[in-house]
């Protein structure tokens, strides 16, 4: 039975998942697991491509025969810049590189970061791609001079799978360079700020083939004929697809995982001055329709804590495990952290140190068990999102009743628990692979046009409600 293969690539980790309809269910098989990480290269923290590609090339290989169809999506705003020979003249560096703040500078002076809003719709973080794509040109104009194309993350997966130039539509909605009520680039907006609009490739729509991998410029691929098609490739919005939230606009979505992504579907871009001050954004969806939420640090502080741990104790601390931590801790309820306080958003030698002098400065405050960290991210995170729901809903003049949580964040009991109590809201979780699932959503839709895959696949995931606890 040929089957579908998304690729999705997270900031912390690749995953590679087989899936294809048998007797009227979704099956699905992860078939490649590869933690990658961010290395310094020429004074820059930049992708280790070369290992994605590597990865990615011998799973295809490995599961040639199967495969009929891949699909790739990946995290936002990061690119690589291509020469008028198709060659990678400049390597997508990391959002979390601090030379984001230079172009983030630079194009403040240039226009009001609230007309910028209006005019893309986005949050205003200096990691967005314009912000970078400055910094490009103020530090390595040698390389920003020979590009011809700018390729998002996994516009550039897809031209080295299949030799063709293309932005899909989603993942160019992060880049504060889009304008989302037209669904095309604002090359006026680009134009006027300096930068080079030829720059910008051709947009391309979900759920098309965008080549096949026998013109791939992977020397291997070349052999084969797998066609590869346009999935929603910003990883959010594929996962926000097989969410309740996607039908029903008054259900909120979570995107729980490095990052947290929390919001709504609604049918147009909220421009409004009160949304701009919330640092709310707006981004594409499948079929055009408009996700409306925050990007707010996510399970990366809990990341970063287990690592710091692990260091010192050789253990792996599961969702499992850390549940029965948090459960056991004895920390007040409102022991919290700012969880975009500027150092914990930072990579950093000793996380640990980096909470106790917080809490030195802040509370006076010495937190003995450092496994008590655990419970106090856990908490700090939910009452950021409370912050943002309220917001949301203040721009909107509306209440939620129901949040669907989808990625490694649903896995937590604990966490999901903690949100529907101190969001008083229904919560339902799952599924943990939930990007993938919709990547391989689009692919079976453009395989079987007349079929109804979405229910199929949406009603084949097991999710767990959670209900606000009354005595809390």
């Amino acid at each position: 039975m040929k089957k579908s293969l998304a690729i999705d690539m997270g900031a912390t980790s690749i995953r590679a998942i087989l899936g294809y309809i048998d007797n009227g269910q979704l099956i699905t098989e992860e078939v490649m697991r590869f933690n990658h990480e961010i290395k310094d290269i020429n004074g820059r923290k930049q992708w280790d491509f070369d290992a994605m590609i590597s990865k990615i090339e011998n799973t295809i290989l490995k599961y040639k025969d199967e495969i009929s169809t891949i699909g790739v999506d990946t995290w936002g705003v990061d690119f690589g810049l291509i020469d008028k020979n198709g060659l990678l003249v400049y390597n997508p560096t990391s959002y979390r590189d601090e030379s984001c703040e230079i172009g983030f500078k630079s194009i403040k002076e240039k226009i009001d970061f609230n007309k910028l809003f209006e005019n893309t719709g986005n949050q205003i973080m200096s990691i967005n791609t314009l912000f970078q794509l400055e910094t490009v040109k103020l530090t390595n104009k040698a390389y920003y001079e020979k590009a011809e194309k700018l390729l998002m993350t996994p516009d550039f997966i897809n031209y080295l799978l299949t030799g063709k130039k293309y932005g899909e539509r989603t993942i160019c909605s992060t880049s504060q360079m889009f304008d989302l009520e037209k669904g095309e680039w604002n090359k006026d907006l680009v134009e006027n700020l300096g930068l080079n609009k030829d720059l910008l490739p051709e947009i391309i729509n979900n759920k098309i083939v965008i080549g096949s991998t026998r013109n791939s410029l992977i020397d291997s691929l070349r052999d084969l004929d797998i066609e590869v098609i346009s999935v929603a490739s910003h990883d959010t919005a594929s996962a926000v697809y097989v969410t309740e939230s996607y039908n029903d606009e008054d259900c909120l979505f979570l995107s729980s995982g490095t990052w947290s992504l929390i919001g709504c579907c609604n049918q147009k871009p909220i421009l409004t001055d009160q949304a701009y001050n919330y640092s709310l954004t707006n981004e594409t969806g499948y079929d055009n329709k408009n996700m409306f939420f925050k990007n707010v640090t996510g399970l990366y502080l809990i990341e970063k804590l287990r690592d710091s741990l692990v260091k010192e104790d050789k253990s792996k601390f599961s969702f499992d495990e850390i549940t029965k931590l948090v459960e056991k801790s004895s920390i007040s309820d409102e022991c919290i952290i700012d969880v975009d306080y500027d150092v914990f958003t930072k990579e950093s030698d000793n996380f640990i140190e980096d909470l106790d002098k917080y809490f030195k400065e802040k509370y006076n405050l010495a937190i003995e068990n450092k496994k008590d960290y655990f419970k106090i991210i856990y908490q700090s995170i939910v009452a950021n999102y409370k912050e943002v729901v309220k917001n949301i809903e203040s721009c909107l003049g509306k209440k939620f009743t129901r949040i669907h949580v989808m990625g490694g964040g649903s896995q937590s009991k604990v966490l999901c628990q903690m949100i529907a109590d101190k969001l008083n809201i229904k919560v339902i979780a799952g599924p943990k692979e939930a990007t993938a699932i919709g990547n391989i959503l689009a692919q079976l839709e453009y395989k079987n046009e007349k079929e109804n895959i979405r229910k199929i696949v949406t009603d084949g995931f097991e999710t767990i409600t959670y209900l606000p606890n009354k005595n809390n």
